[in-house]
C-alpha cells in the first residue's frame, strides 16, 4: 500500500538565531524591529512574547492619524489600570514637553508590577515626528518595567543613533529574519519537506531567506518538486492562493481590502449577504493571510495579500470603488467615527454627505480637533457653493473650528457666506430661518470679540431668535482660551475698567443662557482682579470666593484657574506661603480631575509667573523662556497673556536685549482686540530693561506710557509687581511732579509687599531643595534606582509599610507624584550628593 506524504504549511519555524535575538528586548527599554513587509517579524515577536511570562499591550497602526494613535494607546494602558487609560485619553496627544511630562506622570502612575511589552505594530505608518518624539521621550524615562517593541518596514526616528549609542534602543534588522540555506532547509522539513543541499541554496537564490515568498513557493515545490524564479511577489500571490479561490471569495476579499483590520459586523456591512460568517470562516481556516484576534475580535489582512488586493481594486471600474468607499463611509458614519466618515466620503467625491458627517460630529471640544481642522479646509474649498448652501448647521460647526484655530480671514469670509445662504434658502420655513439667523448672530459676537456692548448686542438679537440654548455653541468649550487673567482678555478701553465690569456682569447672563452655562462665574473674576490690582484686596477676595463657587457649578475649568491664580497673588500679598502651595496644587488638582489636560499650558503659565516674581528663574517651564507658546495648547486671544509672563522671565533671567527687541511683537499681539493689560506690562518691562542697559531717558518715557494708560483705572498691581526692576524710576517721575499721588500708593503698596515677598522665598521651598531626612535619602535613592517597596524594606531591614510612608513623604516634598519623576529629580542632583538635601540633626 502506498503512504501519502502528509505536508503541513501552516508550521511555524524560528531559528535559534532569532530567538536570541527578541530575547535581548527584555535589556532595553525601546526596540525597534525593522524589516520590508512578509519577512516574519510581527509574527516572531508574537510567538516569542506569548512564551514569555511577560504581561503583553499590542498595538496596531493604521494610518498617520495622532488622534487613532492616542485613542489605541490610551485603550491599550486601560487594560493595565482604567483610570490611567481614561486620563490619557482626556490628556490628548502629548504635542509638547508640558503634555509629555503629564503623560509619562499619568503612566509611571500606574507602577506597572510585572514585566510589560508594550508593541507598536506597522510603526512605519505612524510617519509623524510627533510620535516619534513621544516614543523616544519614553525610553529616556526607563519606566520600570515597561519595555517598548516597534515593528516596523523601516523605522526613521530622528535620535536613533544616539539611542543606541546610550544603550536605550536595541536594534533588530532585516538580516536577523533573512533565512539562510541551512534554515530554510530547516523550515521545509519542519512542514514536512525535505531538501537537498542545492535545492536550499536555489531557493535561497530566488528568495534571499525571505519567509513570506518561502512559504508562497512551498505549494509548487510540494507539487513540482522545483520552484521557478519568479520577480514579483504578487504574481506567486496571484498563482499560488489568489486564482484558486471562488470568484464569490475573490469578490469578498476586493470588498473588504480598503480596510486594514475589520470586524465581523463590518464585513457584514460591506458585503451585504447573509455569508459573510463563511466566508470569513474559510478564510481563516485555510489561513488564507487572515488572521482573527479573538481579543480584539478582529480580522487582520497580511500587509502582502492587503497591497496584492488593492492592486487588483485600482484596476476595477470607478464606480465600483466609488461603491465601496460609500459603505465604508456610511459604516463609521453610523459608529460614530465622523472623521474617517468625511475622507471615505472625500474619496468618492460624496461632498453632501462630508457636510452630513460634519453636522453628526458634536466633538465635546473644538480645541481638541486641531488636526481635523486642516482635513476640513481641504475639504470645504473642494465642496460645491450649492451644497454648502444647504447644510448650514454643518457650515456653522465649520465656522467654530475655524475661530478657535484662528483662521480669522475664513471666518469672517464663511460668517458672510452662511448668512447669505440664509437669504437664499427657499427650503426653509419660517422658523427654521429664524432659528438658523439666531445661531448666525451668536456666531457673529465673535466677529466682535472683547467689545462687550457689540457682542452683547449678538447676544440679545440671538435669543430674541432661538428662545433655546444654542444647538452649535456649547459649555464644554475653552471660554478663556487659555487665559490666567479674565481682565486680560476684556480691558480694552483707558478709563473704562468699571465700566467693563458692567458691561461683562449684564451681559453674560444672556451668553450663559444661550450656551448652558458657558463662562459661569467670569464677570465676577473680573470684578475681583479689578479690586487687586486697584489694591483693594479685602474686595477682591470677597467676590472671589463668589467667582469660585459660579465658576465651580458651571464646571468652568478656565475660568477656575483664573480665580484660583488671583488667589495665589492675594497669597503672596499676605505673605501666606502656605496659601500659595495650596493654591498650587489645586491648580493641578483642577485640571486632573476635571480631566481638562488641555489647560496644563495655562497652569504652567500660572506657575512661570508665581516663580518669575519670586525672582526664581530657573524653576519658570523651559517653553516660557524659550517663547514657544505655538508649541502650547493656548489659543490666540491668550497669546498677549503668555507674553506678559514670558516678558518678565526675560527680566529676571537678564535677557533685557531680546526683550528691547521683542517688544514690538509684544505690542503687536496686544493691539489685535485690544489688550491694554498687554500694553501697560510691555511698556513697564521696556522700562526696567532700558534702565539695565544704562538708556534712562527711554526708561522713563516708557514707564510715562504705562502710568498714562493705566491710571486712569488706578490700576496699581503691575507696577507694584515690578517694583524690584523700576521703583528708581517711580521715584524720580514722582519728584517731577508727574502721577505723585498714584505713584505714592504704587510705592506704599510695593514696601509692603517687598516684606511679604522676602518672607516668602526665605521661608518657603522655591529656593533650593526641600529637605529630606536621612532615611528619606535612602529610600528615595534605591526607589530611583527601579527596587520596589519589598526590596528596599529587605535592603534596609524596614517593613513595607515603613518604606510606603516614607516615599510619600518624599513625594510630598519633592512635589511629585510617581518613581519615574523621582529618578528624574534625583538624576539631576545626583544620588551621591543627597548631603545637601539632609536636615541636620535627622
Amino acid at each position: 500500500m502506498t503512504t501519502v506524504k502528509r505536508y503541513n504549511t501552516k508550521k511555524l519555524y524560528f531559528p535559534e538565531r532569532i530567538t536570541a535575538a527578541l530575547g535581548e528586548i527584555f535589556d532595553y527599554p525601546l526596540a525597534a524591529v525593522e524589516a520590508p513587509m512578509g519577512y516574519g517579524k510581527t509574527t516572531a515577536v508574537r510567538e516569542y512574547l506569548n512564551k514569555s511570562t511577560a504581561h503583553v499591550l499590542w498595538q496596531m497602526v493604521y494610518d498617520n492619524s495622532l488622534s487613532n494613535f492616542w485613542q489605541a494607546f490610551s485603550n491599550l494602558f486601560s487594560q493595565v489600570d482604567t483610570d490611567c487609560g481614561q486620563k490619557l485619553l482626556f490628556l490628548g496627544f502629548p504635542a509638547d514637553s508640558v503634555s509629555f511630562q503629564e503623560a509619562l506622570r499619568i503612566i509611571a502612575k500606574t507602577e506597572l508590577s510585572v514585566r510589560t511589552v508594550l508593541v507598536i505594530d506597522d510603526y512605519h505608518l505612524v510617519e509623524t515626528t510627533e510620535i516619534d518624539r513621544f516614543i523616544e521621550f519614553l525610553a529616556l524615562n526607563r519606566i520600570t518595567n515597561l519595555h517598548i517593541v516597534l515593528i516596523a518596514r523601516f523605522i526613521g526616528l530622528k535620535s536613533r543613533e544616539e539611542l543606541l549609542l546610550k544603550g536605550y534602543l536595541y536594534h533588530i534588522a532585516q538580516e536577523t529574519f533573512e533565512l539562510t540555506p541551512q534554515e530554510i532547509a530547516g523550515y521545509y522539513k519542519t512542514c514536512g519537506i525535505g531538501l537537498k543541499g542545492s535545492e536550499a541554496d536555489e531557493l535561497y537564490a530566488v528568495t534571499r531567506g525571505w519567509i513570506s515568498a518561502l512559504y508562497l513557493l512551498m505549494p509548487e515545490f510540494i507539487a513540482t518538486g522545483g520552484c521557478a524564479p519568479e520577480s514579483c511577489i504578487y504574481k506567486l500571490i496571484e498563482q499560488a492562493v489568489y486564482t484558486s479561490l471562488s470568484v464569490e471569495m475573490q469578490e469578498f476579499l476586493l470588498t473588504l481590502c480598503i480596510f486594514d483590520s475589520f470586524t465581523f459586523e463590518q464585513a457584514v456591512h460591506m458585503w451585504g449577504k447573509d455569508n459573510a460568517g463563511e466566508l470569513l470562516a474559510e478564510l481563516t481556516g485555510k489561513n488564507i493571510f487572515i488572521k482573527y484576534d479573538a481579543r480584539t475580535r478582529t480580522y487582520y489582512p497580511h500587509s502582502i495579500f492587503a497591497g496584492f488586493l488593492r492592486e487588483i481594486l485600482v484596476c476595477k471600474a470607478l464606480h465600483h470603488r466609488h461603491d465601496l468607499y460609500q459603505k465604508a463611509a456610511h459604516w463609521h458614519l453610523k459608529n460614530g467615527e465622523y472623521s474617517v466618515a468625511r475622507r471615505y466620503f472625500y474619496e468618492c467625491g460624496d461632498f453632501d454627505n462630508i457636510l452630513v458627517a460634519l453636522e453628526a460630529d458634536k466633538a465635546a471640544d473644538y480645541t481638541s480637533a486641531a488636526r481635523d481642522t486642516e482635513l476640513l479646509k481641504s475639504y470645504l474649498e473642494e465642496c460645491p457653493k450649492e451644497i454648502k448652501a444647504r447644510h448650514h448647521y454643518a457650515m456653522l460647526n465649520y465656522a467654530l473650528h475655524l475661530f478657535v484655530h484662528n483662521e480669522m480671514t475664513l471666518f469672517s469670509e464663511l460668517c458672510s457666506e452662511f448668512i447669505g445662504n440664509l437669504h437664499t434658502d427657499e427650503s426653509l420655513d419660517a422658523r427654521a430661518r429664524e432659528s438658523l439667523s439666531g445661531e448666525a448672530e451668536l456666531l457673529l459676537s465673535f466677529t466682535a470679540y472683547n467689545d462687550l456692548k457689540r457682542m452683547s448686542a449678538h447676544y440679545r438679537a440671538a435669543w430674541e431668535l432661538l428662545g433655546r440654548s444654542s444647538s452649535v455653541c456649547y459649555n464644554g468649550t475653552n471660554w478663556t482660551f487659555g487665559s490666567y487673567s479674565v481682565l486680560y482678555l476684556y480691558y480694552r478701553e483707558s478709563g473704562k475698567l468699571e465700566e467693563t465690569v458692567r458691561d461683562l456682569r449684564q451681559s453674560l447672563p444672556c451668553y450663559s443662557r444661550l450656551t448652558n452655562g458657558h463662562g459661569s462665574g467670569a464677570e465676577y473674576v473680573l470684578e475681583a482682579e479689578r479690586y487687586f490690582n486697584t489694591g483693594d484686596f479685602v474686595n477682591a477676595e470677597i467676590v472671589l470666593h463668589k467667582a469660585l463657587y459660579h465658576a465651580r457649578a458651571g464646571m468652568q475649568t478656565g475660568i477656575i484657574i483664573c480665580a484660583l491664580f488671583l488667589q495665589i497673588r492675594l497669597a503672596i500679598v499676605q505673605g501666606d506661603s502656605s496659601g500659595i502651595a495650596a493654591g498650587l496644587q489645586q491648580l493641578r488638582t483642577d485640571i486632573t480631575g476635571g480631566r481638562r489636560h488641555l489647560f496644563l499650558h495655562t497652569v504652567e503659565l500660572c506657575e512661570g509667573y508665581l516663580y518669575a516674581l519670586l525672582q526664581q528663574a530657573d524653576k519658570i517651564p523651559h517653553w516660557i523662556t524659550e517663547g514657544r507658546v505655538n508649541d502650547s495648547c493656548l489659543l490666540f486671544p491668550a497669546f498677549g497673556a503668555f507674553n506678559m509672563v514670558y516678558g518678565r522671565a526675560l527680566l529676571v533671567r537678564g535677557e533685557y536685549l531680546k526683550l528691547i527687541g521683542s517688544a514690538e511683537y509684544f505690542f503687536d499681539t496686544a493691539a489685535i482686540f485690544p489688550n491694554l493689560l498687554g500694553h501697560i506690562y510691555t511698556y513697564i518691562y521696556l522700562a526696567a530693561a532700558n534702565k539695565r542697559i544704562c538708556k534712562e531717558a527711554e526708561a522713563l518715557s516708557n514707564l510715562r506710557s504705562a502710568l498714562d494708560i493705566a491710571m486712569a483705572d488706578k490700576l496699581y498691581m503691575p507696577f507694584v509687581e515690578n517694583c524690584d526692576y523700576i521703583k528708581p524710576l517711580l521715584k524720580k517721575l514722582a519728584e517731577s511732579g508727574f502721577c505723585r499721588e498714584d505713584i505714592g500708593k504704587i510705592l506704599a503698596l510695593c514696601a509692603s509687599r517687598q516684606k511679604t515677598v522676602a518672607r516668602i522665598v526665605r521661608n518657603y521651598c522655591f529656593r533650593g531643595a526641600p529637605k529630606l531626612t536621612r532615611r528619606e535619602q535612602e529610600i528615595a535613592c534605591l526607589a530611583a534606582k527601579g527596587m520596589n517597596n519589598r526590596e528596599i524594606g529587605e535592603r534596609l531591614f524596614i517593613s513595607e509599610n515603613t518604606v510606603k510612608t516614607q516615599l510619600k513623604s518624599v513625594f510630598e516634598k519633592l512635589g511629585i507624584s510617581s518613581r519615574v519623576l523621582l529618578k528624574q529629580r534625583l538624576d539631576s542632583t545626583n544620588c551621591n550628593k543627597l548631603s545637601e538635601f539632609h536636615s541636620p540633626g535627622d
